[in-house]
C-alpha cells in the first residue's frame, strides 16, 4: 500500500472556483496569462507549491512500484526456496543477480543477513571446510603434517580466494555461484551435498572425499536451467584464483619451486609456467588437470571429461610476498552447457603432498610436476627404489642416507677401480711425459704425436680415468635434483639438521654474505673440506699440476657459497660420497693395486712391437688419396 503526505488545501474545490472565475471572462490565452499576472503572491507562491507536491507525489509513487516490484520478485524466490528440506534450519537464500550491462536488477540481498557457516567433511588424511557462501572450500587441513614454524598445514585456506561458475540467463542476466548461499541437503562424516536455488532452478555442488586419500570426487550441477538458458549462452565460465601460502622454511625456496602445471587428455608430457616471473598462457582444448604446485605439496583440479574452450592460466608474484601469499595463480574455462534439465560437470580434486609413489597411483602422470631434471630416469629406475625400500625398514632418514650412498658406492665400484688404475697407469708414464713435452718444446703437435706412441707402447688410455668419471655423471646430477625435491625428508631431523629438506644452519650470522647468506651450513662446509681432500688425491694420482691444479681447487670453494642455501640432505650425501671414494681409494691402493708390478707391465708392454691397427674409414681415406696421386702422375 503506498502512502503520501497530503496539503492541507482542498484540490478539487481550489481548482473549481478559479476555473468558474476564468469561465466567466471568457478568457482567451492572453486574459489567462493577464490574470495570473496579476494575482496575488500567496496565490503563486500556492501553485508553485502545488506543482512541486505533484512532481514528488509522482517520484515517490515511481520509487514504490519499483519496491513493490523488487518485493514480489523476493516472495517468489523465497516460496522456491521453502521447497526444500533444511534438517539444519538455517534461513533460506536469495542470491545477487547482476545484469550484463553492470546495472542492479536484484533479488534483494536477504543473503546479507544469512550468517557465514562452514560445514566439515574429512577422512584419515584430510579435514575440508566447506562454507555455506558459493558452496566453496574455505580450508583443508592436512591431518598429521605442520607448517615450518609447527603450526597446522592448512591448503585453500585464503580468504581472497575464488572458485566461481558464473551462468548466462536470459534478459541478460548473470548468476555467480560465488554471491550465492547454499544450504547442505545431505551431509556425513566424508560427503555432502550442497544446494542453492535461484530463479527455479537449482545449483548443486557435491563433495565426496575417498578413504584414506588425498582424493576428493567432485561435482557441479545445473537442475532445471535449460529453459532459463538463451541459445546464445550455451556455456558456463569457469574461474579459479588460490592465493598460495608459505609452507616450508624460506619464501624464496618456496617460490622457486611453486608455480602451474598443466596436461593434456591427448599428451603425456606435462608442461608448467615460469617459476621466478609472471606468466600468463592461453591453451588448446582438451585439458585433462591444472596442478597448483608448491614444493612439497600441490592442489590439481582433474576434469573427467576435460576443460574444452578458452582455457587460460598464470602465475603471479605479488608485490610484497609474505606468510599469507607467496603466489597468485590462477585458471579460466569455459564449460559446454547442452540444455539437458541435469547437467552434470565432474571433477576430481586431489589436495595432498608430492610424495612420487602417490602421486604416481593417480594413474594421471601427476608425477612429474617433481622435477628430477635431465637425469629423472635414474631417480625413476634406481634412486627412488631403492630409497623407498631402505626406508621400510629404517626409520632415521639420515642412515637411510647413508645406505642409500654405501649401495650405489658399490655398484660404482668397478668404475672406480678402472679409473684409479688407469690414473695409476698415468702417474706411472709422468716422468716419461714431461722428457717428452722438455724434448720437443712449444710444438704442441709434436708433443700430442708422441705421446700417443707413448700410451700405444705402454697399454695406456689416456681416457681410461675420464670414462668411468663421465659415466658417474648421471647419478651425481640425478642426487642433485632428487634430494631438494624429495618430499621424505621434509622435516626429519638428523644430527645437528632438524629438516634434511632444507639447509641446515649451525650458526646464525645476523647479517648476510653476498654469495654466501647469512649463516653457516656445516653440512656444506664438511663437504667441502671433503671434496678439497679428495680433490688433492686426485691431483697426487694423476699428476696435474700448475694452473688446472688450482682451478680444481678452486671449484669446491666457489660451490660453498652455492650449496649453503640447498637441502642439507643432499650435502650430507655429497659429504657421504667424498668420504666413501676417499676411502675406496686408500683400499684399492693398499690391497688391489701394485704399482711396482704395475710398473713392470708397462715395461714389458713396452717391449713389444705396436701394432697399429687402421680403421675401415682410415683406410678408405688412403686409398682415396692413392687414388688421387695416381691420377696426378698420369696427368703429368
Amino acid at each position: 500500500m503506498l502512502y503520501h503526505r497530503h496539503n492541507p488545501i482542498d484540490y478539487p474545490s481550489f481548482f473549481h472556483k478559479r476555473i468558474v472565475k476564468i469561465s466567466v471572462f471568457k478568457p482567451t490565452f492572453a486574459a489567462v496569462f493577464k490574470y495570473y499576472l496579476h494575482m496575488d503572491k500567496k496565490s503563486l507562491i500556492g501553485y508553485v507549491l502545488i506543482f512541486i507536491i505533484l512532481l514528488v507525489t509522482f517520484y515517490f509513487n515511481q520509487q514504490n512500484a519499483a519496491e513493490i516490484e523488487a518485493q514480489a520478485q523476493t516472495e517468489d524466490s523465497l516460496k522456491v526456496v521453502a521447497h526444500q528440506k533444511d534438517s539444519l534450519n538455517t534461513s533460506l537464500q536469495a542470491g545477487v543477480i547482476q545484469g550484463a550491462d553492470s546495472v542492479s536488477q536484484s533479488v534483494k540481498p536477504i543473503a546479507d543477513t544469512i550468517a557465514p557457516k562452514t560445514y566439515s567433511i574429512e577422512n584419515s588424511k584430510l579435514k575440508i571446510a566447506i562454507s555455506n557462501k558459493g558452496a566453496k572450500i574455505s580450508g583443508v587441513l592436512l591431518k598429521g603434517l605442520k607448517k615450518f614454524d609447527s603450526t597446522d598445514l592448512y591448503l585453500l585456506n585464503n580468504p581472497n580466494d575464488t572458485f566461481n561458475y558464473k551462468i548466462n540467463l536470459k534478459e541478460g542476466l548473470v548468476v555467480n555461484t560465488s554471491d550465492l548461499n547454499f544450504i547442505p541437503t545431505a551431509i556425513s562424516k566424508s560427503a555432502i551435498v550442497m544446494d542453492a536455488q535461484i530463479n527455479g532452478g537449482t545449483v548443486r555442488m557435491t563433495y565426496k572425499l575417498k578413504t584414506q586419500s588425498y582424493n576428493l570426487t567432485y561435482n557441479f550441477e545445473l537442475i532445471n536451467f535449460h529453459e532459463a538458458i538463451p541459445p546464445s549462452g550455451n556455456y558456463i565460465e569457469f574461474n579459479w584464483v588460490s592465493h598460495i601460502g608459505l609452507a616450508e622454511r624460506t619464501i624464496e625456496d618456496e617460490q622457486s619451486t611453486s608455480t602451474v602445471f598443466y596436461k593434456y587428455k591427448s599428451d603425456e608430457s606435462v608442461e608448467n609456467l615460469s617459476t621466478t616471473e609472471n606468466e600468463e598462457k592461453k591453451l588448446l582444448s582438451g585439458l585433462q588437470w591444472v596442478a597448483y604446485k608448491q614444493k612439497f605439496f600441490n592442489t590439481t583440479l582433474i576434469a573427467k571429461n576435460g576443460f574444452e574452450d578458452k582455457l587460460t592460466v598464470s602465475v603471479a608474484l605479488p608485490n610484497e610476498p609474505s606468510v599469507s601469499c607467496i603466489k597468485r595463480m590462477t585458471t579460466s574455462a569455459v564449460l559446454p552447457y547442452t540444455y539437458k534439465p541435469k547437467e552434470i560437470y565432474e571433477f576430481e580434486f586431489y589436495i595432498g603432498t608430492n610424495h612420487y609413489p602417490t602421486l604416481t597411483a593417480q594413474n594421471i602422470g601427476l608425477q612429474k610436476i617433481i622435477s628430477l631434471g635431465f637425469f629423472g630416469w635414474v631417480s625413476k629406475y634406481m634412486i627412488i627404489p631403492i630409497f623407498n625400500w631402505l626406508a621400510t625398514f629404517i626409520n632415521n632418514f639420515g642412515l637411510v642416507i647413508l645406505m642409500l650412498t654405501l649401495i650405489i658406492k658399490l655398484l660404482l665400484f668397478p668404475l672406480v677401480y678402472k679409473s684409479y688404475v688407469s690414473s695409476a697407469k698415468m702417474r706411472i708414464l709422468k716422468p716419461e711425459i714431461d722428457e717428452i713435452k722438455e724434448k720437443h718444446g712449444s710444438d704442441m703437435t709434436k708433443v700430442q704425436q708422441e705421446n700417443m706412441k707413448l700410451y700405444k707402447r705402454a697399454g695406456v688410455s689416456p681416457m681410461g680415468g675420464c670414462l668411468p668419471m663421465l659415466l658417474q655423471l648421471p647419478i651425481l646430477l640425478a642426487m642433485f635434483n632428487f634430494f631438494p625435491a624429495s618430499y621424505e625428508l621434509r622435516q626429519k631431523a638428523f644430527l645437528w639438521a632438524n629438516d634434511l629438506s632444507t639447509f641446515d644452519s649451525v650458526l646464525d650470522l645476523g647479517f648476510n654474505i653476498p654469495f654466501y647468506g647469512s649463516h653457516i651450513s656445516l653440512f656444506t662446509l664438511l663437504m667441502t673440506v671433503s671434496t678439497l681432500l679428495y680433490t688433492r688425491m686426485n691431483n697426487q694420482l694423476t699428476g696435474v699440476s700448475g694452473q688446472m691444479k688450482w682451478i680444481s681447487y678452486l671449484m669446491p670453494i666457489l660451490f660453498l657459497g652455492f650449496f649453503n642455501n640447498y637441502a642439507s640432505g643432499l650435502t650430507y650425501y655429497y659429504f657421504l660420497g667424498n668420504m666413501i671414494t676417499f676411502g675406496q681409494n686408500v683400499l684399492i691402493r693398499k690391497f688391489f693395486v701394485d704399482e711396482v708390478k704395475l710398473h713392470k707391465q708397462i715395461e714389458e708392454n713396452k717391449k713389444k712391437p705396436v701394432v697399429i691397427k687402421k680403421s675401415g674409414f682410415q683406410k678408405r681415406l688412403e686409398e682415396m688419396a692413392k687414388k688421387n696421386s695416381t691420377k696426378t702422375l698420369k696427368k703429368k
